[in-house]
């Protein structure tokens, strides 16, 4: 087994020691939603993910590489080596979480030199809701660079998860180029010039419909799965929520681009990004963005 075959199966643990505090906290009905800024809502559940993710991360990712530095949404950053750095959103999709959705995130990622290496993804109640079935169902994807992308079925216990067979995970046939579904955010993280882009490819009429659940790692399932054919986040989200999708949606095959036609490569910790199903759609998005 390679070192990042070791450490993808280690983000995998993690995420799902995360989403059994988020299912935790589901279940008690505490949500504890406050803000931690004058724009970010916070809840018990992201404190408590993140809190299991870190202590995952701590004992295992270590042991592989002691040099790999942690980054994660609550706790922040642990170590000094930025080259080598694992990452976690403990709820990707906060408000959409505190507001009753089902399609928030658990998400986590490895990174060296700014390129991503290995993303997860899981939304453990994506099929059917706490709230619906004490066992509620769910889906969690994974990539590794070269490697493809894969996801399986999740089933919640009670204690903890069951997982379906491991099956690969593959873009969708090209839509007609004439109606496209898509997810352009505008949110509260955006500038003034970001959200500007964003305005214009409402604007343009280029998409048919908006659509779009409230989280990157669930959009980009969500033009995996079906339901859009592109997201198109032109600064609405950061590296912890959009790096793992950005592994998976490229092993899936495809088009992720930022600005400048290429994947993000992350030095930075924001950066505005397109994914979809071809060069030519992604282009379609950023020339009615204006870039």
């Amino acid at each position: 087994m390679t070192k990042v075959e070791s450490i993808r199966k280690v983000l995998i643990e993690a995420v799902i020691a995360g989403a059994k505090e988020v299912l935790a906290v589901r279940k008690d009905g505490a949500i504890g939603a406050r803000l931690k800024d004058a724009k970010e809502l916070v809840t018990a559940a992201d404190e408590r993910s993140d809190a299991a993710i870190l202590a995952v991360f701590r004992e295992k990712l270590t042991a592989i590489d002691p040099e790999i530095s942690f980054q994660l949404e609550e706790s922040g950053i642990s170590g000094d080596n930025a080259s080598k750095r694992a990452g976690a959103d403990p709820i990707d999709g906060t408000v959409h979480f505190a507001c009753g959705g089902n399609l928030y995130a658990v998400q986590a990622h490895y990174v060296e030199d700014g390129i991503p290496l290995a993303g997860v993804i899981f939304q453990p109640e994506s099929y059917m809701p706490l709230d619906e079935e004490p066992n509620c169902t769910g889906r969690i994807g994974w990539a590794i660079k070269d490697q493809g992308a894969f996801s399986q079925r999740s089933v919640y216990t009670g204690e903890g998860f069951e997982f379906g067979d491991v099956r690969p995970l593959r873009k969708r046939p090209g839509p007609p180029t004439a109606a496209l579904m898509a997810c352009v955010p505008v949110g509260s993280k955006m500038n003034d010039g970001e959200r500007e882009r964003a305005l214009r490819v409402h604007a343009s009429g280029i998409a048919s419909t908006s659509t779009g659940t409230g989280c990157a790692g669930g959009n980009v399932m969500m033009v995996l799965f079906g339901g859009q054919h592109v997201y198109a986040n032109f600064g609405a989200g950061e590296d912890l929520d959009l790096i793992p999708p950005q592994v998976i949606a490229i092993e899936a095959g495809l088009t992720v681009w930022g600005v400048d036609r290429k994947p993000p490569v992350w030095h930075v910790r924001k950066q505005p990004f397109v994914i979809a199903p071809n060069e030519e759609i992604a282009e379609r998005f950023l020339h009615a963005a204006g870039v």
